[in-house]
């Protein structure tokens, strides 16, 4: 008469190995792999593990058909009035592709200089296609009187992109 314990049963080499330290071990590797994926979103040790320094971010930096600035300048005009300042300007993209994401970096001082105000601006539209304009504006109070401002173009989360300034010249002087 066959007992209970008479199942098909098959021995292999590792069947009598207690499993308790490979789970142990499977375990800490698990936790040590999410810690690292914890500190690499939340600190600076992907910047010092990978190579996102400027100039590999250059790579995404487009270029214009003549090998100059993929982006001009058009027009940049401004308005004060007491402590504020508004900026308003429009660029063309001088590329053969179009050039999504794209941010206007208005960085504005006012007479003292001690407090400098940086205002990040969307060009609209957000993909710019070739030979297209795109228009940005911005406002801002500082605590003093504005003294002047500083515009520069980047890609959202990328480097900064050189632009090439075509604004019609007015010498300074206005006749109406």
């Amino acid at each position: 008469m066959p007992s209970e314990n008479d199942d098909f049963h098959v021995d292999l080499t590792f069947s009598a190995e207690d499993r308790h330290h490979a789970r142990l071990i499977g375990s800490i590797v698990a936790a040590v792999a999410i810690l690292f994926m914890v500190a690499t979103m939340t600190t600076n040790l992907a910047t010092h593990l990978l190579p996102m320094e400027d100039r590999y971010m250059q790579i995404l930096v487009p270029v214009a058909a003549d090998g100059g600035e993929p982006l001009s300048l058009k027009t940049l005009d401004h308005q004060i009035t007491g402590n504020t300042i508004s900026v308003r300007g429009t660029i063309v993209n001088r590329t053969e592709y179009p050039v999504s994401d794209i941010v206007a970096v208005v960085e504005m001082q006012d007479t003292t200089g001690r407090f400098p105000q940086t205002v990040e601006v969307p060009i609209q539209p957000r993909e710019l296609p070739p030979q297209v304009p795109g228009e940005f504006m911005t406002t801002a109070t500082l605590q003093e009187k504005p003294a002047g401002y500083l515009v520069k173009f980047r890609l959202a989360d990328g480097p900064f992109v050189p632009h090439k300034d075509d604004r019609a010249a007015t010498f300074g002087v206005t006749v109406k």
